[in-house]
């Protein structure tokens, strides 16, 4: 998890493949962290959606990434960044999935079309990725209660998993329920400094009561994640 400031910016490695989700919202900030960690080459670029603090550091992909897969959006003007950077830019929907190395990846949210929300927050690219050395990981963009609860409801999320993103920057628009059911051991957020109090208390403890393990990047600044010998959390501070 790259430390961007207020925004979302998390790499995933197996096997010599790399996949991004989000850019952040600093070309710059994802240029030193890509940098420092070596990163030349991104297989695959997941933008869960269109807001600044994860779309601005697309340029920043620039003569690294091969294809882009991005989530519902207003106008062709919301993807004016993405083709700069990418010859193969396309949609992504519930079902869709591939592999990234020995890990595998597939989009369990939105379905394709889907009316149930306007393009935002609510219709963000949720991406599970597991196998290899990833550990199960589930990554909710900035999807808010309601929208989890239908993701829940869609049978698409089944089981626990080892690491979750925690939605919208630990905002406290989260289900309780959904939480309860996958109990992750840790829980990524990307924050920064910013007036809308995330991470929220009651989302910090949520996770708390779920027996989660909290990295943040406002505090611990880079965040590595290795499922290589045992889950374990490596923190920058």
């Amino acid at each position: 998890m790259c430390d961007v400031g207020q925004g979302d910016a998390i790499l995933l490695r197996s096997a010599g493949r790399t996949a991004i989700v989000d850019t952040g919202p600093d070309v710059d900030a994802l240029e030193r962290c890509l940098t420092r960690l070596g990163v030349d080459e991104i297989d695959v670029a997941f933008l869960t959606h269109f807001d600044a603090d994860h779309v601005t550091g697309v340029p920043a992909l620039a003569g690294r990434v091969r294809t882009i897969v991005h989530g519902p959006y207003e106008s062709e003007d919301d993807l004016s960044d993405a083709r700069g950077v990418s010859g193969d830019v396309r949609e992504g929907y519930a079902g869709m999935h591939g592999a990234l190395g020995d890990a595998t990846w597939r989009i369990l949210w939105p379905a394709r079309d889907t009316r149930a929300f306007a393009p935002g927050n609510d219709t963000s690219l949720v991406v599970e990725v597991s196998g290899g050395a990833v550990p199960r990981t589930l990554l909710l963009g900035d999807l808010g209660e309601d929208a989890q609860r239908l993701l829940w409801g869609s049978g698409r999320v089944m089981g626990t998993y080892d690491v979750v993103k925690v939605s919208h920057h630990g905002s406290r628009d989260q289900s309780p329920a959904l939480y309860a059911e996958i109990r992750p051991l840790i829980g990524l957020i990307g924050v920064g400094e910013n007036d809308y109090g995330h991470p929220h208390p009651d989302t910090l403890a949520l996770l708390a009561g779920s027996g989660t393990a909290v990295a943040r990047t406002d505090t611990d600044g880079l965040v590595l994640v290795s499922a290589a010998d045992g889950l374990s959390v490596w923190r920058e501070r």
